[in-house]
């Protein structure tokens, strides 16, 4: 399933870019997430590109359908290995989930910065897919609606931390 999210700022485009280029970004967002767990795995950073890798635990967000529970339990952890990659020059990105619990959901986005009288815009392109026989659809199409909803809670937290910190 493909779809499109954004995020705005009422800030510069290079402001925004030392953000989302942060580690310290990364590691607040979490916190305000409140995940069961968070931990950064893997960085780098060679002043043009910069990537980090997240290992995150919770519990599912959205309900799933009776015949998805033979897979993944209601009440089971989730854990995602989450990558973010920035290109500096070019203000675009990629992001990659990888659900470690169900290894047939496939998650990912590039991103691209923009910035039009003083307001930044990242558009986010999802491609969300499940290849379970049967119900794989149903599921992509589940994970792209929380996506979609948890967007507006992504928007709010970023934009704190970007007046208070950045």
């Amino acid at each position: 399933m493909k779809f499109e999210t954004t995020l705005t700022w009422d800030a510069p485009l290079s402001r925004v870019l030392v953000m989302l280029t942060s580690p310290e970004y990364v590691v607040r967002k979490a916190e305000l997430a409140n995940h069961d767990s968070f931990a950064v795995v893997a960085q780098s950073d060679d002043g043009r590109f910069f990537s980090i890798t997240s290992h995150i635990q919770g519990k599912p967000s959205i309900k799933l359908p009776a015949i998805a529970q033979k897979f993944v339990k209601s009440d089971q952890k989730i854990e995602i290995d989450q990558t973010d990659r920035w290109d500096r020059e070019t203000a675009t990105g990629a992001l990659l989930i990888v659900n470690q619990s169900v290894k047939a959901v496939s998650i990912s986005a590039t991103m691209q910065l923009r910035e039009q009288d003083g307001i930044t815009t990242n558009t986010l392109s999802w491609d969300v897919s499940c290849d379970i026989p049967l119900i794989g659809g149903k599921l992509a199409a589940l994970l792209a609606e929380d996506i979609q909803q948890k967007a507006a809670l992504n928007a709010d937290v970023s934009r704190q931390i970007l007046s208070k910190f950045y």
